[in-house]
């Protein structure tokens, strides 16, 4: 059985791992840089520090080896990242997908609203299942718009209303699927 919890731990750990991975980037970048640096300056700074009486300290060595481990890092990460998002896939598109929503929705202003269970929020779905459709939250599918608090339907009747949803449930799981291929 999947169910949204489950999903918004690795909706949440995609996300964490994704800003870890920008920040090993950004880090990887930057060494390869001071890297590419280093035979352009050293003649200057090991004359320099022969001239005043010092040993002049080549750092290059250090920065391969920070370079080897950002690399790996970087490979981890992404692999990390990759599994967690495929493993998303797998359990939303599951025919076993619990959303827990009060059995009793509200009707307001001509929409049928279902609020999640507890008033949990699911904010982490919400931003990864809209980057996998290509759409930002709140997600409107077929008159059924998906938030991280809760799901408005553009009908008044609430079998209808189930009926949209379930369609739509439907269909977004069928693009992810095709995602998933």
């Amino acid at each position: 059985m999947s169910d949204f919890a489950f999903l918004e731990q690795v909706a949440t750990r995609i996300r964490e791992n994704r800003t870890q991975l920008k920040d090993t980037e950004d880090e990887l970048a930057t060494v390869n840089f001071r890297i590419h640096e280093i035979p352009l300056k050293s003649p200057t700074e090991s004359t320099f520090a022969k001239m005043i009486g010092q040993d002049y300290y080549d750092a290059s060595v250090d920065l391969e080896k920070a370079r080897e481990k950002l690399v790996a890092l970087k490979e981890e990460l992404t692999v990390k990242v990759k599994e967690d998002i495929a493993l998303f896939i797998t359990e939303f598109t599951s025919h076993e997908l619990v959303i827990p929503l009060e059995p009793n929705p509200k009707v307001a202003e001509g929409n049928t609203i279902f609020h999640y269970k507890n008033n949990t929020t699911f904010n982490n779905i919400l931003a990864i299942l809209g980057e996998l459709l290509g759409l930002s939250p709140p997600i409107l599918v077929k008159d059924v718009m998906f938030s991280a608090s809760e799901i408005v339907i553009k009908v008044t009747d609430e079998y209808e209303a189930k009926q949209k949803f379930l369609s739509s449930i439907n269909e977004v799981q069928k693009t992810l699927s095709i995602k998933r291929k």
